[in-house]
């Protein structure tokens, strides 16, 4: 049974790629712990994930929506009304998570450049707020990854030691391996995004791992 399950586990491309990229997250898979308990710690692990992916998504578009140029903000309005006619859970995950890939990379470039001042200032205070509020997202989900990541570690242990769970693994899977690539980044925006704050003089208050994220439909110019 123990073969059949590793086997299982490989044709997945779960056991190498989840060594390789989190220390051998499976390797450390234990027996025990009743099927109930890891079912609650994977929904629990699947429902903050599912929170965090919104709102980080939406925050990235919002600042891309008030700091880009009309090229770029074409781009997430037209995924940003992709996601909302959207009603299939599992390719508006995927959108997600392509957008957290992505749209990271353009926000912080976005945050770095030199005018990044100077659009803020000419923003509506109601567009800076959002734009406030869209960092501190970012931010919040900084300090909310690395919980998420022990979470999944412990999830990823559960599954392997209840083999009849096997197909609940990929998701959980697939959640790690994007908060552990996109980690740096929110860390990185959020620093970048606080220090703009400040020079335009636009409160936003503190992130903790424990303050809530405001995920709002993000508006565009």
């Amino acid at each position: 049974m123990k073969r059949k399950f590793l086997t299982l586990l490989l044709t997945l491309g779960v056991v190498g790629s989840a060594h390789a990229q989190f220390g051998g997250l499976l390797g450390g898979a234990r027996g025990g712990g009743g099927g109930g308990d890891v079912g609650a710690l994977v929904d629990e692990f699947n429902r903050d994930s599912v929170l965090i992916r919104e709102a980080v998504t939406r925050s990235l578009i919002q600042i891309v929506a008030a700091l880009g140029d009309k090229e770029q903000i074409a781009k997430v309005k037209a995924t940003n009304d992709s996601l909302s006619k959207n009603t299939d859970a599992k390719e508006v995950g995927s959108i997600q998570g392509t957008v957290i890939k992505e749209q990271s990379a353009v926000a912080q470039q976005l945050l770095d450049s030199a005018d990044a001042k100077e659009k803020m200032e000419k923003l509506t205070p109601e567009m800076q707020k959002k734009v406030g509020q869209s960092i501190l997202n970012v931010g919040i989900a900084g300090l909310r990854v690395p919980v998420m990541l022990e979470k999944g570690k412990r999830a990823i242990e559960g599954v392997g030691s209840n083999p009849m769970m096997i197909t609940r693994l990929v998701p959980i899977k697939d959640g790690v391996s994007l908060f552990a690539e996109t980690l740096p980044k929110m860390t990185q925006i959020a620093s970048t995004g606080f220090k703009l704050l400040r020079e335009v003089k636009v409160e936003a208050g503190t992130p903790t791992a424990s303050t809530k994220m405001e995920s709002a439909e993000p508006t565009f110019q």
